[in-house]
């Protein structure tokens, strides 16, 4: 039929192909945009469910110290974070239940959709019960401010903090876990679009080169039906070396006419996964599926290789990854890789008979800076603090960024638990020095709880809960300054 069609209207059947390519390859870049739309939608949700963590963890502290505080003015200070904490953290439950705006992390007011995942709405349900009778205490204590209200307040905060993070933590887990079914999907209609594009551009191999059978037209003819084709197209001789390419291959590999004939296509390439990566010679990096084959001509066979470009699909998937695993903001590692790299330093340690450090590290006063320069300055003083305890760690050590203003370190073959205090004090005064941004000064000092494997715990959760109870310790004493971790893991 399609030869039928050609000799009819060969003109037109091509036309018809290239045009249903064209429309194939929107759709591809269509799904593309859809994706890079749910990345930045999941974002902003995974962003607010991890800021809820460390708001359970802000309200617990400022209640905390609302009660130990010896003076009254540090106690009114108290009383506003707990108050401002409280009621960002309602608001928060409050729109991922129902939808409507809220305050994001950098101080805009969003509009969000309501969370319609049945999972997710069980969790924020059973967050909501819980919160509930917490937040009508934290209101009395505007009305009543009377010391039995703060301490019942702190009472009722540190008695269901654990079960508030754990509730937020499978709350960001399964915002994550959605969000990559709902890329799966869209990557398998993808590659559907994918296949018929191919299929497509098979067809319209198929017609040009019938065209050029019916028509007895010359190699160069060929050549300019063959440079219409959005695809990469490159014509072989026995060897497999080019001996012709249309403008998309050259555009494509980044290179001339010239410089590609009689070189392989595949010479710069490596295969990963059915998916080719090259780099062009101005540096930039491609990738590309790579497929060869042959047409008949009057002349005989004509060997070919075929390019469709996937580096926007490739980023893509690049940065579904790098969503998942990594903080947004400092690009360090988030609470899920850490679990992970944690779990593999501890495995190690039990074979090699070392030791495994936890430093908790949590900065003194940073919602003040925020409050007197900016969420702008405070973004700044994160991403240096990321760094300067980077730059602190050791070749196979991990920090990692747990939210807000809370880091993690993990040292790795340790000897002892004077090796991970020297490495403490390491962080505690690379974190002394002052932040100069611009023109601004910003003073930074930090509470770091230390906590050793297998002293302080076998596993990474009892390990990180040794570290938190100490960096609270220091935060008890004043801040500023270290803690070791003194309680023994009861599994031991």
């Amino acid at each position: 039929m399609l030869l039928l069609a050609l000799r009819r209207s060969p003109m037109t059947a091509i036309a018809a192909a290239v045009a249903l390519f064209v429309v194939l390859d929107i759709s591809v870049l269509a799904i593309n945009l859809w994706i890079a739309h749910e990345l930045d939608e999941t974002s902003v949700e995974i962003n607010l469910a991890g800021r809820q963590r460390m708001l359970s963890q802000r309200m617990t502290k400022a209640a905390l110290k609302n009660i130990a505080a010896p003076d009254g003015s540090r106690i009114a200070a108290s009383e506003v974070e707990l108050l401002d904490a409280a009621a960002l953290f309602d608001e928060t439950l409050q729109t991922f239940a129902d939808g409507g705006e809220l305050t994001a992390g950098d101080g805009r007011r969003i509009r969000m959709q309501a969370i319609a995942d049945p999972v997710a709405v069980e969790l924020l349900a059973q967050a909501r019960t819980v919160w509930r009778p917490i937040m009508q205490t934290i209101r009395s204590l505007g009305l009543e401010g009377a010391a039995p209200a703060r301490e019942h307040i702190a009472q009722a905060l540190t008695a269901h903090e654990g079960e508030l993070l754990d509730l937020m933590n499978r709350l960001t887990t399964r915002i994550e876990t959605v969000s990559l079914q709902r890329t799966r999907i869209l990557r398998g209609i993808q590659t559907g679009a994918f296949i018929l594009a191919l299929c497509n551009f098979a067809l319209v191999i198929v017609l040009l080169f019938a065209r050029y059978r019916a028509a007895s037209l010359r190699g160069q003819q060929l050549q300019g039906m063959i440079d219409q084709i959005a695809a990469g197209v490159c014509l072989l001789d026995q060897h497999g070396h080019v001996t012709a390419a249309n403008p998309a291959a050259l555009r494509i590999l980044g290179e001339t006419e010239q410089a590609l004939i009689g070189r392989r296509v595949d010479h710069a390439l490596h295969e990963q996964a059915g998916v080719w990566r090259g780099e062009r010679p101005d540096g930039t990096q491609f990738h590309v599926t790579l497929s060869f084959g042959e047409v008949e001509t009057e002349q005989g066979r004509i060997p070919l290789a075929t390019l469709l470009d996937m580096s926007e699909r490739v980023d893509a998937e690049a940065q579904l990854r790098q969503l998942a695993l990594h903080d947004p903001l400092t690009g360090l590692p988030n609470r899920r890789m850490l679990d992970d790299r944690l779990q593999i330093a501890l495995a190690q340690t039990q074979r090699a008979r070392h030791k495994v450090g936890v430093a908790m590290v949590d900065l003194d006063g940073f919602k003040p800076i925020n409050d007197a320069f900016g969420h702008a300055v405070g973004d700044s003083v994160l991403l240096a603090v990321g760094q300067r305890l980077t730059a602190c760690a050791r070749a196979g050590d991990t920090v990692a960024r747990l939210g807000g203003d809370e880091f993690v370190c993990v040292f790795c073959d340790l000897n002892d638990r004077a090796e991970l205090d020297a490495l403490g004090a390491r962080l505690l005064d690379a974190l002394t020095q002052p932040l100069a941004l611009a023109q601004v000064s910003v003073p930074l000092n930090a509470s770091i709880g230390l906590a050793l494997a297998p002293d302080n715990g076998l596993d990474a959760e009892h390990l990180l809960a040794a570290a938190d109870r100490a960096m609270y310790a220091a935060k008890m004493a004043g801040g500023h300054t270290l803690r070791r971790a003194t309680s023994v893991d009861p599994q031991r």
